[in-house]
This record gives structure tokens, C-alpha cells and sequence, in this order.
């Protein structure tokens, strides 16, 4: 007998669809100590996930994110909080990234290169981002016992 899963939700990533959840998580740059994780549908925007990943008794005042994070929402909420954006900035088509824009994204990545080393190990060894078990809960659970 078959089961419906009624919180889990459809997403295309990469042109590929994709049912179930993801994790979204908060991870220490120096150590690469999984700080916070947040288990969501897989059709939440990874953005929206930001005020519950950060982590108050962190020590680091910086911030690293992918560009998906970036605008002044994010901006004002890293404020608030007293930390310090390294957010990659984002270009769009009518107005491509400065040079020194480019150049500071280049510096960000050299730190944020290591946390996606977590995401890779993820992805060969504990099967990715998204996870399959029926219900929210579960998979909460679950990620809480695999991390």
C-alpha cells in the first residue's frame, strides 16, 4: 500500500523535476561544523530559510552566501542582527557586475569554496540536498541523525 506524502512538494533544479524536501544549512567557515539545518518542501526558495539559519552564538560577524541571498532585505536583517555581508553580488541583464564587483566575488568564493565542500560530500554520500522520506517530520529527524 502506497503512501501520499501531503507536505512534500515538487521542484525543477537544473531542468530536472524533483519531489520530496531539501536541507538548507548553516555551516562554520573555519571548521566546517554544521551550525544550524532547516528541512523544508522542496519548492521553498533556499532564500526565505535565512532568518532561521542564522545563528545568534556564532562568534564570526560575516556572513557568506551564494547571490540567491543577496538585496537589501538581506541586507537590513544582517544589520539588525549585527553581522556583516559577504553575499555575493548579482549582476542582471542590463546591468552586468563592476570589476571590482567581480573581484570581491572572486575573494568570497575562495572562503565559500570550502563550505561547498560540505554540499559535494552531501551529494556522494548522503544522497543530496533533497531527501524522499514521507513526511516533514521524518525528515527532519532523519537529517537531525545523519548530521
Amino acid at each position: 500500500m502506497q503512501q501520499k506524502d501531503l507536505d512534500a512538494r515538487w521542484v525543477k533544479k537544473n531542468g530536472i523535476n524533483h519531489y520530496g524536501y531539501k536541507n538548507s544549512i548553516c555551516i562554520d567557515a573555519e571548521h566546517g561544523f554544521i551550525r544550524r539545518f532547516v528541512v523544508t518542501p522542496a519548492n521553498i526558495d533556499d532564500s526565505q530559510m535565512l532568518p532561521m539559519l542564522l545563528d545568534p552564538d556564532n562568534q564570526d560577524n560575516y556572513v557568506w552566501a551564494d547571490s540567491a541571498y543577496s538585496g537589501q532585505c538581506f541586507e537590513d536583517l544582517l544589520s539588525l542582527g549585527g553581522l556583516e555581508s559577504r553575499i555575493h553580488e548579482k549582476g542582471s541583464r542590463n546591468y552586468p557586475l563592476s570589476e571590482t564587483a567581480k573581484e570581491r566575488n572572486s575573494v568570497r568564493s575562495a572562503i565559500r569554496a570550502c563550505v561547498e565542500h560540505f554540499f559535494g560530500g552531501m551529494t556522494t554520500s548522503m544522497g543530496g540536498k533533497l531527501t524522499r522520506k514521507i513526511g516533514l517530520e521524518r525528515n527532519e529527524a532523519w537529517w537531525a541523525l545523519k548530521i
